[in-house]
């Protein structure tokens, strides 16, 4: 059955000719129209294009993936039809070819086409972040010392700024954001210098800082004035209130209103005067109206509105001179930071360069450096962007809205003249501006085309998917009724309206209850997230137990009962609060996954493997080996580590238990022996081969797998074994180097991803954040954490991409630190690109529920809060953008909007806000005020109560049960043996730790090989050798099993000729050519009774058959009975030693050749090449 397009989405398929620009809202469909125009351009009757001729961007590997097998599908749903067609089975073959991905895969495969001209070595590869992290601070402290020596006053000064005398990691972490910030811009040196160049201004009016400063200055007053104005409307509402309280709200205005209408006319001295003149007289008190709800609000407005205008006055605090002198002070020290910067990009390149390592920025500025030359008025395609622009006849790019400035010109550059270029996304969804991602951009483009006129197309052109084929419309109206009122250009970045808004385009059958509900949660105090986490949880296990009786939902054209896995919660910030959220459900009865995200090095399992590793590094640090000891391995209690450090309280952990060791603690006894061996074999390991032996000879992995979410734990153990495998190839050696790699990966700020569990697929309740949930969808989207504060920035520092940098100063006279104009103004403007962000990512979590949505807002006092938030609201339907961008949370916003809800007339008269205007919205929504329950009710009177009749147990019960849970496993004694096992094992188990050391030391090149290797390459020369050529000639023997790669070069040059020659000058050799029937590494599987294995064990067992599989590495046929041989390299000739060691396994060869040939086994000897002699074990 063929699809059904909007008449606006066949435009996005259809449309040729230019430029265009695709804002599609969510859930209508982007992707199946961008698939659809690509299977349109390549299924052209008039002018078809080529598979590989298309240039398709996105930014995850997985929407790539899923774009390449779509657009496959529908190739082959056509060749289904026309099955003859050589055309389509050409487009297929060249699909496999298109360039269907990744920025960075593009990038990567335009670096490595063109390296020679870039001058970067062909092998390089992209580094780890983990590698990334410890080389930039590597890299850093090095450029940071050469500031040091230097001495410089203004480097001396710019560490002051940042360091306000403490230490450098202020400075440190600023460089390093700038330097990830700068890299995002096309032409990081031209942004530096320009940047730089702001500081030489005379005024404040001259440079963007002020003008930022009077845009915001006249933003607020006209938003002090109206609120003033709305508050002096609420009090006539009570007369006595009116009377009181009136003339000060009159007064306020008075000053408020002067000041808004002389500031834009005024200097900047001028505009510092009229601000410092405003100030607010006290308001009388009112007797018996503490708590009347118009009286808080009228106290909540004017101290909002005193708030606004206090931070005005602090920034016009200072005149024009000394904002000049600022500059004047500010500029040598930003010269010195942007050189410091460019210090730093040129020493990592080196050291990247060095190691043949690059990262993503890296190949995104190849890449531009191919397609792209700066000049003074801009820039201009290379010669290469030309070439390469004839390759694509067709660029289409996907989630436009999360390029960067960079991205954008790459785009530009292949593109031929932007003519072909088509881009899809949607601005709403901007929402990783902390990855560099410029919504402006989007908004450019949007702004500059013109809407699309499919009778009389222009371009460039913009083409609005405005219907939403995801959600009821009990969702879109709800997000359209909240999105009307706060977004606007102010805040949000454009006006929401008809164009932008969700028009609900879904069929789904007619619900009983309204598709969306605002839970208001009234909690005991405004702080503590764990309160707010235990409310939600509540209330979200009362909605999805709820759903799982009495809802339903529409699956695949029919209609289901609910599971745990429709329900999706949502938080803001999931890596510091789901697992909090889903500890809390699973003990409500709700099976909740939580998505990892980051935080590998927080997880219980990693922390203790990295406490072991530290520990056995050098175990007098007392933290390691504290989590050591009480860890489920060991399991000291804390009584007895309490005793360990008063019998020692001045010497470290580690010689408190040596002590008690010494005094007969057999569990510290263990512990050291334990320590001794772990440290004996870090020493001649690799990194992630001691961490595997670790893991399997302390037990702890299968410790972790009986714990909540086993499997995930033994996933991040092993996860940590991938990274130290990485660690090693990347020519670093040892345990106490990774060690040091992870120390100075945390002391970074550093993390590596954890392993994702595979609970998300089953039935279970997902949270995750709204940042991932991003292109999903969820039947039951519960959206959590909202009554949490915006993280608002607070620091010294700050950096915006227009308006620099802006740090404080320390004043010469008092040496206390103040503020400047360039750090508050950048302060503003990132605030203002905060919220908008802010309410782009509140966009992307409710646009994610397909049939239900539920917002949770948790605040400590419901009445205050909604009579505060009412008197804020105005009549006009949208938000002021200044109210907006002041709200402290998403519940301010949420509840703010709903107060004008049809169906919020409880909340309005809560608020005492029945007057408030009500905006139209043509579905219904729950909105409900849940108030906590009091923390303990007064116990009843005690009573004498009668006594209980005895109750008496059940017998035949109590008798079943004490028989199953006494039953003892027969056969336990058994497990003691292998089910199956090799001969070589049971003659190395005795022994397995006294040799384990002869591994290759860390340290140890390639080049060499290890006792074990060298036993092994005479084995194989034994093994393949002709033994008449080897016994007159074993050098020329030799050279022909390397030729024919039986042996590598490395096995070959260790081969010992002399002891070979020795073994076919021996009477045995002689013995054996002289045999009709010789078998060599001769492979068997046999079974044995378990008491050839374990001796001890009762008869009853001592049968129990048990498999053992080897390799008997010589035996020969003499006088109709077989002699068994055994090599055996062993430096040790101790022939009772070799015996004792091999004699088990002797025996075991000896009865898998009588089992298997029927012939008798005669003799059993060893032939030891060290000693050059034949040992014969007794029969």
């Amino acid at each position: 059955m063929s699809t059904q397009w909007t008449p606006e989405q066949q435009d996005a398929i259809s449309a040729r000719g230019g430029p265009l620009l695709v804002s599609a809202a969510a859930g209508s469909g982007k992707t199946a129209v961008l698939v659809e125009r690509m299977a349109g351009l390549i299924l052209n009757e008039d002018a078809p294009i080529d598979a590989d001729r298309l240039l398709v961007v996105t930014f995850t590997k997985a929407a790539a993936s899923e774009m390449r097998d779509r657009i496959d599908r529908r190739l082959s749903q056509e060749l289904r039809s026309t099955p003859e067609s050589t055309f389509l089975q050409r487009q297929k073959i060249l699909l496999s070819r298109a360039h269907i991905g990744t920025v960075d895969s593009f990038c990567s495969e335009l670096v490595r086409e063109h390296f020679s001209q870039l001058g970067v070595p062909a092998d390089f590869r992209i580094a780890d972040p983990g590698e990334m992290e410890v080389l930039r601070a590597q890299t850093f402290s090095h450029v940071l010392d050469s500031f040091y020596e230097a001495n410089d006053a203004d480097f001396l000064e710019l560490l002051d700024c940042f360091s306000a005398g403490r230490d450098d990691r202020p400075l440190v972490h600023m460089v390093q954001v700038l330097y990830d910030f700068v890299r995002s811009h096309p032409f990081p040196q031209r942004w530096l210098r320009e940047k730089a160049a702001m500081y030489l201004a005379d005024a404040p009016d001259e440079t963007p800082w002020g003008r930022a400063v009077r845009i915001y200055a006249e933003e607020a007053l006209h938003y002090c004035a109206q609120t003033t104005k709305q508050t002096l409307n609420l009090l006539q509402e009570d007369a006595t209130l009116s009377e009181k309280c009136g003339s000060v709200f009159v007064q306020d205005l008075a000053a408020l209103v002067e000041v808004q209408q002389a500031l834009p006319q005024a200097d900047w001295n001028t505009a510092c005067e009229l601000l410092s003149t405003i100030s607010f007289g006290r308001m009388a008190s009112v007797r018996g109206y503490k708590e009347d709800s118009l009286k808080i609000a009228a106290d909540a407005n004017r101290k909002e509105v005193k708030a606004a205008v206090q931070q005005l006055q602090k920034l016009f605090g200072y005149s024009a001179q000394e904002c000049a002198e600022d500059f004047a002070r500010l500029a040598p020290m930003v010269e010195k930071l942007f050189a410091i910067v460019e210090k730093f990009g040129r020493e990592l390149d080196a050291a990247k360069a060095e190691k043949k390592l690059a990262d993503f920025g890296d190949l995104e500025h190849w890449a531009l450096h191919l397609l792209v030359a700066e000049t003074p008025e801009g820039w201009r395609r290379t010669q290469t962007a030309v070439e390469t622009a004839q390759r694509y006849d067709e660029i289409l790019i996907d989630e436009y809205q999360d390029t960067n400035e960079l991205q954008d010109l790459l785009f530009r550059a292949v593109s031929r003249e932007e003519k072909n270029l088509f881009m899809v996304g949607d601005v709403k969804q901007s929402i990783y501006g902390f990855r560099q991602a410029e919504a402006g951009l989007f908004l450019a483009r949007r702004n500059a085309s013109v809407e699309y006129d499919r009778k009389n197309p222009q371009y460039p052109a913009c083409i609005t998917l405005g219907k939403n084929f995801r959600s009821r419309a009990g969702v879109t109206e709800t997000i359209n009724f909240l999105f009307r009122q706060l977004m606007s250009e102010g805040a949000g970045g454009l006006d929401y309206t008809d164009r932008d808004a969700l028009y609900c385009g879904a069929q789904y059958p007619d619900s009983n209850t309204p598709d969306a509900e605002l839970d208001i949660l009234e909690r005991q105090t405004e702080e503590g997230d764990t309160e707010m986490a235990e409310l939600e949880c509540r209330r979200i296990a009362e909605s999805v137990l709820d759903f799982l009786q009495n809802g339903s939902v529409f699956d695949k054209g029919r209609e289901r009962g609910g599971r745990f896995s429709d329900v999706c919660i949502l938080l803001r910030s999931a890596n510091q609060y789901a697992p909090l959220y889903a500890r809390l459900l699973g003990a409500l009865g709700i099976p909740a996954w939580a998505d990892p995200g980051g935080g590998f090095f927080g997880t219980l399992e990693v922390r203790t493997i990295l406490s072991f590793l530290r520990t056995i590094d050098n175990p007098l640090q007392d933290i390691p080996l504290l989590a050591v000891l009480v860890s489920p391995v060991y399991g000291f209690t804390p009584d007895e580590l309490a005793n360990l450090r008063i019998a020692d309280r001045k010497h470290p952990l580690y010689i408190a238990v040596q002590k008690a060791a010494q005094s007969g603690n057999d569990r510290c006894k263990e512990f050291l022996n334990d320590l001794r061996d772990y440290r004996t074999q870090a020493a001649a390991m690799p990194a992630n081969r001691f961490i595997d032996f670790l893991l399997q000879n302390s037990g702890y992995q299968d410790l972790v797998l009986a714990m909540d979410n086993g499997e995930t734990r033994l996933a991040n153990l092993h996860l940590l074994l991938e990274y130290a495998r990485k660690y090693e190839a990347a020519g670093w050696g040892g345990l106490s180097g990774f060690i040091r790699f992870v120390d100075r990966l945390q002391e970074e700020g550093g993390d590596l991803g954890a392993a994702a569990s595979g609970r998300e697929t089953a039935d279970v309740v997902r949270i995750m954040s709204i940042h991932r949930s991003k292109g999903l969808e969820f039947p039951v989207v519960i959206l959590a954490g909202c009554g949490r504060r915006f993280h608002r920035d607070v620091g010294d520092v700050r950096l915006h991409p227009k308006l620099g940098l802006g740090v404080k100063l320390r004043d010469e006279t008092t040496g206390c630190r103040y503020t400047t104009l360039p750090r508050e103004a950048a302060a503003l403007e990132q605030e203002r690109d905060e919220m908008s962000e802010e309410l782009r990512v509140l966009y992307v979590a409710l646009t994610r529920a397909k049939e239900k949505l539920l917002m949770l807002c948790s605040v400590s006092n419901a009445e205050a809060k909604l009579a505060s938030l009412a008197a804020k609201l105005e009549p006009e339907e949208r938000l002021p953008a200044f109210l907006v961008r002041r709200a402290s949370s998403t519940a301010d916003w949420l509840m703010l909007c709903a107060l004008r809800h049809p169906d919020a007339g409880r909340l309005r008269q809560v608020a005492c806000a029945e007057h408030l205007r009500v905006l139209p919205c043509s579905e219904k929504c729950t909105f409900q005020i849940i108030r906590s329950k009091a923390s303990a009710e007064t116990a009843p009177e005690e009573t004498e109560q009668p006594q209980a009749a005895a109750v008496l147990p059940d017998e035949a019960l109590l008798a079943q049960l004490k028989r199953e849970t006494g039953f003892i496993y027969p056969y336990a004694q058994l497990g003691r043996v292998r089910a199956k096992t090799a001969a070589s094992d049971v003659a190395a188990a005795p022994f397995e730790k006294k040799y384990a050391a002869q591994s290759r030391p860390a340290f140890l090149g390639k080049g060499g090989l290890t006792s074990a290797e060298r036993g092994t390459a005479l084995h194989s020369y034994m093994q393949y050798a002709d033994y008449a050529k080897a016994a007159s000639d074993p050098a020329a023997e030799l050279s022909r099993l390397q030729q024919e790669a039986f042996l590598t070069k490395e096995q070959a040059a260790a081969v010992n000729l002399d002891a070979v020659q020795k073994f076919f000058a021996s009477p045995l050799a002689t013995r054996i050519l002289k045999s009709p029937h010789v078998l060599r590494e001769y492979r068997f599987t046999i079974e044995v009774p378990a008491a050839h294995l374990d001796a001890a064990l009762p008869p009853e067992m001592a049968r129990e058959p048990i498999v053992v599989q080897g390799a008997v590495d010589c035996a020969f046929e003499e006088n109709g009975a077989l002699v068994l041989l055994d090599y055996k390299t062993d430096r040790d000739a101790d022939e009772s030693k070799l015996l004792e060691r091999y004699g088990a396994q002797l025996q075991l060869y000896r009865e898998a050749l009588t089992q298997c040939t029927g012939l008798p086994v005669k003799e059993c000897c060893l032939y030891a090449f060290a000693a050059g002699r034949t040992i014969c074990a007794a029969l």
